[in-house]
C-alpha cells in the first residue's frame, strides 16, 4: 500500500492511499477462506461451501470491510511517517474509493489538522479581587429568605389570600369574546402578576381573594400566545381561584433543628459560614473565568474551518430544537436560524480556541486527568443524583462521547485553577 500526504493548508491533510490489485485480493481471498468456515449451505461440510457461493452471501461487505482496513490502517501510517497531528478522526464518504480495473483501488481523504497555538502570557498575571465580604445585614437577609423557602402552605382564612400567601387557580385570556389562552391550576403570587398587567391592579385584584372567587383584569395580551393578530392588542385576563393558602414559616425551634444547631446564634454562626465560602467559590470562578478570557484573547491560533463548520452546525440545530419545543413555526423557524447563523459560528469558533489553548498549557505544564480524576467525578455525579457509583459508571461507558466530554471538562477545570494559583489577585486600593 502506497500512503501520500499533502498538507494545502495549515490545519488540512489531504491523505491518497493506493493499494495494487494483488495486495487488495490477496487480503479479500482471505477473508473469504475465512468467512467459509462460517457459511453453512445444505449439501456442504461446515467450511466446505463453494467460495462462488460465499462470495455471493458476504462479498461485498468483505470489501467494504478491507477497504475500511486499509483506511484505518493509512491513517495510522500518515501520523507516523508524517507527523501528522489530527485534530478529529476523519469522516471517509463510501463513494470515496476508485476501484481500479485490475482489482485494486485508490482513495483520497482529508483530515482536520491540530494547529499550532502561540500562547501569550498566561502566568503571574494581575487582577483586583471583588470578594464582597459577608457582613450582619446579609446574614439576616439569608436567614429571611430561608424563612421564605422554607414556609408551608395553610389554607387561607376567611380574610382571603395576603400579600406573601399563594393561590391556585384556572387562569383565561380574553381578546374580546375570543380566548386566546387557558392553563388550569397555575400558581399565583401577588408580587408576580401575569405578563401584560399592571402590577398594582393585579394586586389589588387578587389581595382577599378566596376559594371559588372569580375576578377580571384588563391586561395587554403577551407576544407568547398562539393567535400573532391578537398579540400586543388589549385584552382581560379573568381568573378563578380554586385555593388560597397563608405561606407560615418556620419557628425559630424549627430552623435550628432542621441547622442541627442549639440556638439561633448558631444557625447565623452557621449560615455565615456557608454564605463566606460561596462567597469565596464565586470569587474563585470569577478569577478564573476573567483569567482564561485574558489568556484566550491574546492566544493566535488558525482553527480548521472543517471542524468549525461542523460546530456551527451543531449550534444551529440545538438552537433550531429550541424554537421547535417553543412552538415557533417552520417558517419563522428557518429566518431565525440564519439569522443565529453569525452568533453559532463565533460561539463555536470561542469553543475550539477554549479547548485548543487548554490542552497546550496543559501539555506545557504536564497537567493530566488521571483515573482517579474520573473516578473521583463519576462518585461525585452518583452522590448528586443519589445513584450507585456502577450504575453511572456503566451509563457513562454505554455513551463514550460523555466519557470524552467529562475528560475534557476535567481538564478545563485543572487549567483554570492552574492560571488562578499562578496569578496574583490584590485587595482593590
Amino acid at each position: 500500500m502506497d500512503v501520500q500526504v499533502e498538507k494545502p493548508e495549515a490545519t488540512l491533510a489531504r491523505i491518497t492511499l493506493t493499494v495494487p490489485a494483488d495486495e487488495f485480493q490477496g487480503e479479500y481471498k482471505r477473508g473469504l477462506q475465512h468467512e467459509r468456515g462460517r457459511v453453512r449451505m445444505k449439501g456442504f461440510r461446515p467450511g466446505k461451501a463453494p467460495l462462488a457461493f460465499v462470495e455471493k452471501q458476504v462479498g461485498a461487505e468483505l470489501r467494504e470491510g478491507l477497504k475500511q482496513h486499509f483506511v484505518s490502517q493509512a491513517y495510522r501510517q500518515a501520523q507516523e511517517e508524517h507527523g501528522i497531528k489530527p485534530f478529529a478522526n476523519p469522516r471517509v464518504p463510501k463513494e470515496a474509493a476508485e476501484d481500479g480495473e485490475d482489482g485494486g483501488f485508490t482513495l483520497t481523504f482529508e483530515v482536520a489538522l491540530r494547529p499550532e497555538v502561540t500562547l501569550g502570557t498566561y502566568k503571574g498575571l494581575e487582577l483586583e479581587s471583588e470578594l464582597q465580604h459577608v457582613t450582619d445585614d446579609d446574614v439576616e437577609r439569608g436567614v429571611d429568605d430561608l424563612r421564605k423557602q422554607h414556609s408551608r402552605p395553610e389554607p387561607a382564612g376567611e380574610e382571603g389570600l395576603k400579600e406573601d400567601g399563594l393561590a391556585l387557580g384556572d387562569v383565561r385570556f380574553l381578546h374580546g369574546e375570543e380566548e386566546v389562552f387557558t392553563r388550569e391550576g397555575l400558581r399565583l403570587g401577588i408580587p408576580q402578576p401575569p405578563p401584560g398587567i399592571d402590577a398594582d391592579a393585579w394586586k389589588e385584584a387578587l389581595t382577599g381573594k378566596g376559594e371559588g372567587d372569580t375576578f377580571t383584569v384588563p391586561m395587554t395580551l403577551p407576544d407568547s400566545i398562539e393567535n400573532e393578530e391578537a398579540r400586543g392588542q388589549e385584552g382581560t385576563c379573568e381568573v378563578t381561584v380554586k385555593q388560597a393558602y397563608d405561606l407560615v414559616p418556620p419557628s425559630d425551634e424549627e430552623m435550628c433543628q432542621g441547622a442541627q444547631v442549639e440556638d439561633m446564634d448558631g444557625f447565623r454562626a452557621k449560615l455565615r459560614e456557608h454564605m463566606e465560602s460561596s462567597a469565596q467559590q464565586g470569587e474563585q470562578n470569577r478569577v478564573e473565568t476573567v483569567l482564561l478570557e485574558r489568556v484566550l484573547a491574546e492566544a493566535q491560533c488558525d482553527l480548521p474551518a472543517s471542524i468549525l463548520d461542523e460546530q456551527t452546525e451543531v449550534r444551529l440545530a440545538q438552537f433550531e430544537r429550541e424554537l421547535e419545543q417553543r412552538q415557533v413555526p417552520e417558517e419563522q423557524r428557518e429566518a431565525a436560524r440564519e439569522e443565529q447563523r453569525p452568533t453559532a459560528r463565533d460561539e463555536a469558533a470561542r469553543g475550539l480556541k477554549a479547548l485548543l489553548v487548554v490542552e497546550t498549557i496543559a501539555e506545557a505544564e504536564s497537567i493530566a486527568v488521571s483515573g482517579e480524576d474520573m473516578n473521583a467525578e463519576l462518585q461525585a455525579i452518583a452522590d448528586r443524583n443519589q445513584a450507585e457509583l456502577e450504575e453511572v459508571r456503566k451509563y457513562y461507558g454505554e455513551n463514550q462521547g460523555m466519557f470524552q466530554q467529562m475528560a475534557v471538562e476535567l481538564l478545563e477545570r485543572k487549567v483554570r485553577g492552574f492560571l488562578r494559583e499562578q496569578a496574583t489577585v490584590k485587595d482593590p486600593a
